[in-house]
């Protein structure tokens, strides 16, 4: 068998590689022998079945939540497994939802582990569901587990809600300037141009920077297809280079104004997922490893493992945590009052509240200051525009009066 394996090296770097074993027990000895901090492993296995594909981004986001909240409902009324994923296919209204669904249940009634089943799809179900449902089978606490997870998922759903939500109106507003623009610079100035030419009159110097850029757009257009496709091959690039992955990624983390909002979402998330982990009664390290395979930033993926290294080493999360200086320091202050009072994952729910209610207020912020911010940009821009091409068509107008 092949594993997959993502780990770190002895300069603290993530390596990504393949190791030929029995088992996976054999396969992580494999990774250890070669000096390397095992972060996660998995068989590599060729899936045919159409059942591995890509389903659509909606249910990508709702299924998992709709899923995990009927299930831990229906568990807990004391319904079978198998009966209840029946109960909630019958429910369904979509066919792709229904299909993934009716396999869950197909799969358990064959006898596998729900939490198996799940593994066929993953751009659905993630390793974090996946990992908390193997957790919640194993300790007889399904529906409990299941519940915290619809919960979090919730809670993501609407931080991401709230973030796009924000975004939409500044786009449509940066997309209608932008038409405008492009409508005035490629039909009206040349238009505008073609009497200025004819007239051979002296052009002030905001028009002939408005007919500069013209020109440049209307007979260099292609350089903007050249740029897209430049800034498209340095984005797979950077996919693809772990260390230009790195860079960036600090870069977010340190970006003036973006900075600390993206580490707000950052640490929300981390603390949302542990707290939910721990409440499900999984062990502290496995939460910690678990959790590090969900952040999308190196940087802070990174830190946690290293936090879960101390913390198998015998130090406490909140020393842990201090030490790497990735998270605030408010997060270690509140999770070593956890610490004393054995409350945990309540404090870490604490935390989660917190930048949750500041994420809030810096959306809120942002949509205040941003809308009217691009609408005087835009307006400026097109005023402008149209100043440089009204200017030299009131002196023609007065040349004409005169004569």
């Amino acid at each position: 068998m092949r594993f997959r394996y993502t780990a770190l090296n002895n300069s603290g770097k993530t390596e990504n590689g393949f190791v030929d074993a029995d088992g996976e027990f054999t396969a992580k000895d494999r990774v250890k022998n070669k000096g390397l901090y095992l972060i996660s492993i998995k068989e590599e296995v060729e899936k045919t079945d159409k059942k591995h594909f890509v389903f659509s981004s909606g249910i990508r986001q709702k299924l998992p939540i709709q899923l995990a909240r009927q299930l831990a409902s229906l568990l807990r009324g004391g319904v079978p497994l198998f009966q209840a994923l029946t109960i909630i296919s019958n429910q369904l209204d979509s066919d792709e939802e229904k299909e993934i669904v009716t396999y869950l249940k197909d799969e358990v009634k064959g006898g596998a582990f729900l939490s198996d089943a799940l593994k066929t799809y993953p751009h659905i179900f993630d390793e974090l569901f996946i990992y908390s449902v193997q957790a919640g089978e194993r300790s007889g606490a399904l529906e409990t587990i299941l519940n915290y997870q619809a919960n979090l998922l919730e809670k993501r759903s609407i931080i991401r809600g709230k973030i796009k939500a924000a975004m939409v109106y500044p786009a449509i507003m940066a997309i209608v300037g932008t038409g405008v623009l492009l409508f005035l610079i490629g039909y009206v100035v040349p238009m505008v141009i073609k009497i200025f030419e004819r007239m051979n009159q002296g052009l002030p110097t905001s028009t002939k920077i408005l007919i500069g850029v013209t020109n440049i757009i209307n007979n260099h257009y292609y350089l903007f297809f050249i740029i897209a496709a430049i800034l498209y091959g340095a984005w797979v690039w950077m996919k693809k280079s772990n260390e230009v992955q790195r860079i960036w990624h600090r870069f977010l983390l340190r970006a003036p104004i973006f900075g600390d909002f993206y580490m707000m979402v950052a640490v929300s998330r981390f603390s949302t997922i542990m707290g939910t982990l721990l409440k499900s009664g999984i062990p502290m390290l496995q939460a910690l490893l678990a959790v590090s395979r969900t952040v999308k930033n190196t940087i802070i993926s990174e830190a946690i493992v290293k936090i879960a290294s101390m913390v198998e080493e015998g130090s406490d999360l909140s020393a842990s945590i201090r030490e790497t200086g990735v998270f605030p320091t408010y997060v270690a202050d509140m999770i070593a009052v956890g610490e004393s009072s054995g409350n945990i994952e309540g404090m870490l729910t604490t935390v989660a509240d917190y930048y949750e209610n500041n994420i809030n207020t810096k959306i809120t912020s942002f949509t205040a200051m941003v809308e009217p911010l691009i609408i005087l940009i835009i307006g400026v821009i097109v005023a402008f525009v149209l100043v440089s091409i009204l200017l030299p068509l009131f002196e023609i107008n007065k040349i004409i009066m005169k004569k």
